[in-house]
């Protein structure tokens, strides 16, 4: 009898171990899982960094009612800090009937960096700017001088023009604080795709066209 009761305990106390063991190996198998599919969710739902949206030099758009001009117009900018250029806008004043070539000049060296093309079917973004993308992001360097400018037509569509700053009510243009407008360019009559070296500053922050670009800080 003795030695049946004594079966029947180490038995039971087997079971207890053996239940133990099998209860500890199914908590370390769901524990490693869920680490394992945690970290996997938890790096999958962080993913790669967003890209950083683009930024608009000018903070609105201001039209104008000039178009007396055949030739290229815009203004000089000194880059406060580098930036990376990813797209240029054309004001819209009242409608745009044309395309608009807009170049960006290195002032230094009076190379061409970039240039695209805005039309009557380019997007026009929030702050009323027609855009164009660059083929190619360029870097504007901080120190560095650079000249924006767009090309207009006798009669064409009209554009924001700077004045005279004693005597008119046109706005100064309202910039971001990554780089200051120097001064107005522009080039030779019936010029378009050459080096603006003309320039006229009547004073204030003042630029033909109102062009903007738009860049990553």
């Amino acid at each position: 009898m003795k030695k049946t009761l004594k079966l029947i305990l180490s038995a039971l106390l087997l079971c207890c171990v053996l239940f133990v063991l099998t209860s500890c190996g199914d908590d370390a198998q769901d524990n490693g899982g869920g680490n394992d599919g945690g970290g996997a969710a938890e790096n999958g739902g962080g993913g790669e960094p967003a890209e950083p949206e683009a930024k608009s030099f000018l903070k609105k758009a201001e039209t104008g009612e000039r178009n007396n001009y055949n030739g290229s117009v815009g203004y000089e900018i000194l880059a406060l800090a580098d930036m990376q250029v990813t797209a240029v806008g054309r004001p819209v004043s009242g409608s745009m009937d044309q395309s608009h070539t807009i170049y960006i000049w290195e002032v230094g060296t009076e190379t061409l960096m970039a240039s695209a093309t805005v039309s009557p079917d380019s997007p026009t973004d929030a702050l009323g700017f027609k855009t164009a993308k660059l083929d190619a992001q360029i870097t504007f360097k901080a120190g560095e001088s650079y000249r924006l400018v767009s090309a207009e037509y006798e009669d064409g569509d009209m554009w924001y023009d700077i004045g005279t700053a004693a005597e008119d009510p046109i706005p100064d243009l309202q910039t971001n604080a990554e780089a200051e407008i120097s001064t107005p360019v522009f080039t030779g009559a019936d010029a378009h795709d050459s080096y603006p070296g003309n320039t006229f500053n009547p004073g204030g922050i003042r630029g033909y066209t109102g062009l903007t670009f738009y860049y990553l800080p």
